[in-house]
């Protein structure tokens, strides 16, 4: 996973989720062996905002997207507390729109959703791999 990582600080890392074929989504995992915030020390907790400005800051400065979306899911077990982030660019929100299982007007949980089955849930081809640690490095070299 290290070849995915962005950046990280002593109680988080931040990499390119592994499976994504989608350009700057990025996971913020814990170091710390707890599923739940709630079960996190304090001193993780009290790191968890700048690591969320900085990997917002980093998206919007090398992807100018309409939004970077932030969400938590946590269904999957034997994973640390982790955030999903991902750049919602308007190209991608005109794609959700024009594809017929999703709204017309498609809002953060359709991009939630449309990453997910679109870009993710499956293993990469060697040329997506290649591009994606691409992706990692340009944003390594943008912090």
């Amino acid at each position: 996973m290290d070849e995915l990582r962005v950046f990280s600080n002593t109680h988080w890392i931040v990499t390119h989720r592994r499976d994504s074929r989608y350009n700057g989504y990025l996971v913020i995992s814990s170091e710390e062996t707890a599923s739940g915030l709630s079960d996190l020390s304090d001193e993780a907790m009290s790191t968890l905002g700048l690591v969320m400005k900085t990997s917002e800051r980093l998206l919007a400065k090398v992807y100018s997207p309409y939004k970077v979306m932030f969400y938590k899911l946590g269904f999957s077990p034997g994973f640390n507390a982790h955030f999903h982030v991902a750049p919602v660019s308007e190209d991608l929100l005109a794609e959700i729109s024009k594809h017929p299982g999703y709204s017309d007007n498609p809002d953060g949980n359709d991009a939630i959703v449309f990453l997910s089955r679109e870009y993710c849930e499956r293993p990469l081809t060697a040329g997506e791999a290649e591009k994606q640690l691409s992706t990692v490095h340009l944003l390594r070299a943008s912090l």
